[in-house]
């Protein structure tokens, strides 16, 4: 049974803490709990000078996945670069969230900045599940609402509701929550009203998805650019072709909201990454009015080789948000060039022989790829790369498919469908910008229009690059900088 952290001594913590910390597979640059088990992002936002980052967690870091009894613990930053451990901010065992706590949203309601969550309490043998909240003070705290905002949902959908997503629309209050209809099909939920106090049930959001897997997870809605943007989080649809391999999916839509009957005009839906490690993101408004992004980078049911270093799950890097027709193009945020040391650079053709690139060894870098001139039928880049370890990227021309392939990545995870991942590209393979920590790669592809995200465990001395071709040359201009920090 997973121990409560009130009952973790002292002592406990600060060994637990040291054995995180000592890991050979700890990021030098991502988000990562103390130690345990890091859940998703539940709670992003930028408030005078300062980047708040809330997510679920718990002190165990043997679970596979996001338990019922769990906490939300609080980061900050003041440049999403370096983040500060601020502890937990939200515990399970007030009147209305005794039993379970769900993490929500942090958000500017008028002149107050308040965290939002789901609570339930276990009453003759059923949960009762309700929609809560707290204020943040100016040193972070979050005070309890007395009362819940929302109390339950009409016989129209069952047990689960939760991820309560609070915005401001027109002077109008308003609050999205995913759940599951009684017919046991996803969907979006909507309460308005004048203030938080106020809040009144409003029907479904209309999507025109009838049939689209059993449960839509932590819903976010804004406007980027000149569009509406409709994030949610899928669990159970049927994989196809290269789509929705993952065991849940996340990804958005782009239209317009109508608000007679809540009605959304959209573009399809589209996954946010193409990888293996990607769910349930939250999103802010920078210090410059950007649109940030920042994933869970993990998968439900993934067993994780660091859990035996007492920690698991990380953040992905923030990712500024631009539309590019009915698709957002994600890419780093600038502030992450701030890490950047020297630059290495090359330009050559690259053949049906492996070159190994001695120059661009290492680590934790981040890496430039530009497709100059491609007559090659396959290209293949291999990274993290040593006699028993490494991680492939695989283009094939002819199909215009991306792989990303981590059979031979380092120490196995369990409990995830197969070693590859592809991306169905509809132009030809332009460039790639990579990020590589000491546990994963994020993969930035045609100037974000895909992206694929990945943990990858190898030893430490798995730091060679690599590249060959078969049947045909391609010409690259390579860039790398290692990333300080």
């Amino acid at each position: 049974m997973t121990k409560k952290l009130e009952e973790i001594s002292r002592a406990e913590k600060e060994d637990l803490m040291q054995t995180a910390n000592d890991s050979k597979w700890k990021q030098a640059y991502h988000v990562q709990p103390p130690f345990g088990f890091l859940g998703a992002p539940t709670g992003f936002n930028y408030v005078n000078g300062i980047y708040h980052l809330f997510y679920e967690w718990s002190p165990d870091s043997s679970l596979t996945e996001t338990p019922d009894s769990k906490y939300i613990y609080h980061a900050t930053s003041k440049d999403l670069v370096t983040f500060r451990h601020e502890g937990v901010k939200i515990r399970p065992g007030a009147l209305y969230d005794s039993d379970n706590i769900y993490g929500g949203s942090l958000s500017k309601v008028f002149n107050e900045v308040s965290y939002f969550y789901t609570g339930e309490r276990l009453k003759n043998n059923l949960y009762e599940t309700f929609q809560l909240g707290g204020f943040m003070n100016t040193d972070g705290k979050v005070q309890k609402y007395p009362a819940p905002l929302v109390r339950g949902l009409s016989s129209d959908y069952i047990e689960f509701f939760r991820n309560p997503y609070v915005t401001v629309r027109d002077r109008e209050v308003v609050m999205f929550a995913g759940t599951m209809n009684k017919e046991e099909f996803g969907r979006i939920v909507v309460f308005r009203g004048p203030s938080i106090d106020e809040l009144r049930f409003d029907g479904e959001l209309d999507t025109g998805y009838k049939v689209f897997g059993y449960l839509w997870e932590q819903p976010e809605f804004f406007d980027l650019d000149m569009d509406s943007v409709l994030i949610f989080n899928a669990r159970g649809l049927d994989k196809f072709d290269t789509h929705f391999w993952n065991i849940y999916q996340s990804g958005y839509m782009v239209g317009d909201f109508e608000r007679c009957d809540n009605y959304f005009i959209h573009d399809e839906f589209y996954e946010f990454d193409g990888g293996f490690d990607f769910y349930r993101p939250a999103t802010a408004l920078d210090e410059d009015g950007n649109r940030v992004m920042i994933g869970w980078m993990a998968a439900e049911e993934s067993a994780y080789p660091s859990a035996l270093d007492q920690t698991v799950n990380a953040m992905t890097i923030p990712r500024i948000l631009t539309i590019d027709g009915d698709r957002i193009r994600q890419l780093p945020h600038p502030n992450l060039e701030k890490m950047r040391g020297e630059a290495i650079t090359a330009e050559g053709y690259f053949k049906e022989y492996p070159t190994k690139l001695t120059d661009f060894y290492g680590e934790v870098y981040e890496l430039i790829v530009d497709i100059l001139e491609n007559n090659a039928t396959v290209l293949h880049i291999y990274m993290r790369k040593n006699t028993r370890h490494e991680t492939k990227l695989i283009y094939n021309s002819d199909d215009r498919l991306l792989t990303l392939d981590r059979t031979f990545s380092g120490e196995e995870i369990l409990n995830v469908d197969g070693t590859t991942r592809s991306i169905q590209l509809e132009e030809e393979l332009k460039d790639l910008r990579i990020y590589m920590d000491q546990s994963s790669i994020e993969v930035f592809i045609n100037d974000g229009k895909y992206t694929m995200t990945a943990r990858i465990f190898p030893s430490d001395q798995a730091k060679g690059l690599e590249m060959v071709t078969e049947f045909g040359d391609c010409r690259v201009q390579l860039t790398q900088y290692p990333l300080e920090f």
